[in-house]
């Protein structure tokens, strides 16, 4: 049964990164946004397994994306498993990201093994599975 990873990041190549990273997760099918708002509206429009999403991107930030996902009053949007990643260094972003809501924050830089794990844990794949056998 394939799952759906939607990314919501203002950058295309942390985008394909992130796909490159979890292609070995062939049960693993993307949908992508460059920006909140329109993460926002994919997740309103299609059923969506896991959310990974920036922290910093312009016009919502990745604290407000949570917020806005978490208040939505459609069961499946609302529960969704949302992980945020961020670059950023100050020491209370996690804390705040929790408190908003989030599934896991992930500081970057992210290995591809470390990305698989957190995307397994929140989709609920097994980890003895052998993933490039489609």
């Amino acid at each position: 049964m394939k799952r759906t990873v939607l990314l919501v990041d203002d950058s295309d190549t942390i985008r394909h990164i992130i796909k490159v990273y979890l292609m070995k997760l062939k049960q693993v099918e993307f949908l992508d946004a460059d920006r909140s708002d329109r993460g926002l509206k994919l997740l309103g429009a299609n059923p969506v397994d896991l959310v990974i999403a920036d922290f910093n991107m312009p016009g919502m930030n990745g604290l407000e994306f949570v917020r806005e996902v978490r208040s939505d009053k459609r069961h499946e949007v609302s529960r969704v498993p949302l992980v945020l990643l961020t670059g950023g260094k100050a020491p209370d972003l996690e804390k705040r990201a929790l408190e908003s809501g989030v599934s896991e924050f992930v500081r970057k830089p992210i290995s591809s093994a470390a990305l698989t794990a957190v995307a397994r844990r929140h989709l609920g794949l097994p980890e003895d599975v052998d993933d490039l056998v489609a």
